[in-house]
């Protein structure tokens, strides 16, 4: 067997595993970022590349959060189809954010940081703007009214939405219990 026949083969893995590495390469450049790196990403940077001229051809991974509460607040649902969104993101938040308290539940603004990546595994669920977040950066309902989170315990978390007039704790409201069951009216709890 002559020397370059003996070479061949590695010339060839050598060459095939350059290319794979340039390619890979190339790849790791042109990517939108992952979630966790998104902290930093803004919506300003998310439309940049949605007006990108060869956006058909670019792969756009929006945020968690985005794509749960794609219709939220939208004519084309009901305020119900809200909550039941907004219970899914915390849902899938708690499901990739492990530990004992993977974010402080209590007020709407703690339930909001964890979503812009204020929790334990710094994962950023949405970015601002939003139209589930007001200018204070609370979570709202399609009223515009902060959304009101009961927290049970770490899996059974109630919310409640104002209703059209805006007030909370009036017979207009709305109350998604954790089980996915609605109260509104006479049925609402205390």
């Amino acid at each position: 067997m002559s020397f370059s026949s003996k070479m061949k083969p590695k010339v060839a893995v050598v060459a095939v595993c350059l290319l794979a590495w340039l390619g890979w390469r190339e790849i790791g450049r042109n990517r939108w970022p992952l979630a966790s790196e998104q902290s930093s990403v803004s919506s300003t940077a998310v439309n940049s590349v949605l007006d990108h001229p060869d956006r058909s051809t670019r792969q756009v991974s929006l945020l968690p959060g985005q794509q749960i509460l794609s219709n939220y607040a939208s004519a084309a649902t009901r305020p119900q189809d809200d909550l039941h969104a907004m219970a899914h993101v915390f849902s899938n938040l708690r499901m990739l954010v492990k530990g004992d308290s993977p974010f402080r539940m209590g007020a709407n603004e703690e339930f909001a940081a964890a979503l812009l990546g204020k929790n334990s595994a710094k994962e950023v669920f949405l970015a601002m703007p939003n139209p589930c977040f007001n200018e204070q950066g609370q979570l709202i309902d399609r009223w515009a009214t902060p959304l009101f989170f009961h927290v049970r315990d770490a899996s059974r978390i109630d919310i409640r939405s104002a209703g059209p007039d805006q007030k909370m704790w009036t017979p207009d409201d709305l109350h998604r219990r954790y089980d996915g069951q609605f109260s509104s009216g006479e049925t609402l709890p205390d």
